[in-house]
């Protein structure tokens, strides 16, 4: 990491086709090819080619656009399919077929329940009429038709259902981790709200004593004093009443959070839970900013807590680097095992972006090229 707060991350850069619309030039591509071959070279269009590269196009072509129109991607490669053999009859099954297939496949799945029964009554029509009248090839035209539109009907069926399941497990997700950041900012609150607490009780006890001792020639003080002590006391009991509904346990007696100086204390503990630690600390200590030094904290702690749930048997590093404008940490790992989430009462990874977040920081979660996990964070202390 280079000096100062010029800090970023560097994400791996991925190669491949996760766009579907991608994906289906590419198959199309692939399929037109393996069509022009088999009709130039293989003679899959028999004496006339130009006509059946033609037709062999069109049906590809359909694959492009059946995301975008899938019932005209449909009905068009179906329409492309019955004109040449009901005409032409000159294409033997080849790529095209494949193409014909996929077309057919996003009338099945992509379409409106409308839509998909007029692409599937025209299947029908294109396939039946005109009925040959020749009673072996119609009784062979007849199942073929009611075959593809029952094929077509169990398709749209099954992915139908596959396809609603996983979307409600997606809005239940985003229901977790909304209520999970709900959750985490909540506790926040009440972190910052004990630390807060803590702090201007001591100023008012303060306040309070320094008034007790000063005699009666100090009257003007006396009266400063005990102004500060009185508005102190009103903030200490409205900030009890705007947090009061955050806070799902007893109140309880305020206790100071813990701060950056209570890190080496949480290393032995972590140590002792049997996670080796190597804790360096980089630049000048100083006092930070109570709601800093709070969440850079937590977040230690957090990842931490993460390592020993899930990275086996591994040994941990934390690098805490004071800089000119700001604080960053380093919490790396190399064990084997898996970084999701802490189950029960922490909130992992989503707890500490959201904590970083607060401070407008910057925060950054991966897997080591050479395995195990390391998190960073940068919180601006201007």
């Amino acid at each position: 990491m280079t000096p100062g707060c010029a800090w970023s991350s560097v994400s791996g850069v991925h190669f491949g086709l996760r766009d579907p619309q991608q994906r289906d030039w590419l198959v199309a591509g692939l399929l037109f090819a393996a069509s022009q071959l088999q009709i130039w070279l293989a003679g899959g269009s028999g004496q006339r080619p130009l006509i059946g590269a033609l037709f062999a196009t069109g049906v590809c072509a359909t694959v492009v656009f059946r995301r975008q129109y899938p019932a005209t991607a449909g009905i068009a490669a179906q329409g492309l399919m019955a004109v040449q053999h009901d005409i032409w009859h000159g294409l033997q099954a080849g790529g095209w077929t494949i193409a014909w297939f996929c077309a057919l496949y996003g009338l099945a799945v992509w379409t409106t329940p409308r839509r998909f029964a007029a692409g599937a009554a025209f299947v029908v029509l294109t396939d039946l009429l005109p009925l040959p009248r020749d009673s072996s090839t119609r009784n062979a035209v007849i199942p073929f038709a009611v075959g593809t539109v029952v094929v077509m009907l169990l398709i749209r069926r099954i992915v139908g259902d596959r396809d609603r399941r996983a979307q409600l497990a997606e809005r239940e997700r985003d229901v977790a981790a909304r209520e999970a950041v709900v959750e985490e900012r909540a506790r926040i609150a009440r972190e910052l709200h004990d630390a807060i607490a803590h702090n201007v009780s001591m100023m008012v006890l303060q306040a309070g004593a320094e008034r007790r001792v000063l005699g009666t020639a100090s009257s003007p003080t006396r009266e400063v004093l005990q102004t500060i002590e009185r508005i102190g006391r009103g903030a200490l009991t409205e900030m009890r009443r705007l947090v009061g509904m955050l806070r799902a346990d007893s109140p309880g007696l305020l206790a100071p959070q813990p701060k950056l100086a209570d890190l080496p204390t949480l290393m032995t503990q972590v140590r002792e839970a049997g996670l080796p630690v190597d804790f360096q600390v980089e630049g000048d200590a100083r006092e930070l900013a109570l709601g800093i030094e709070l969440s850079a904290y937590r977040i230690v702690q957090e990842a931490l807590t993460n390592a020993l749930k899930h990275a086996g048997q591994a040994r941990a590093a934390v690098h805490l680097r004071y800089r000119p404008d700001c604080l960053e940490l380093e919490i790396a790992d190399d064990g084997a095992g898996t970084q999701p989430a802490v189950p029960g009462g922490g909130h992992g990874l989503a707890g500490m972006r959201e904590r970083v977040t607060l401070y407008g920081g910057q925060f950054d979660a991966a897997r080591r090229p050479s395995g195990g996990f390391t998190v960073r964070v940068r919180l601006p202390l201007k």
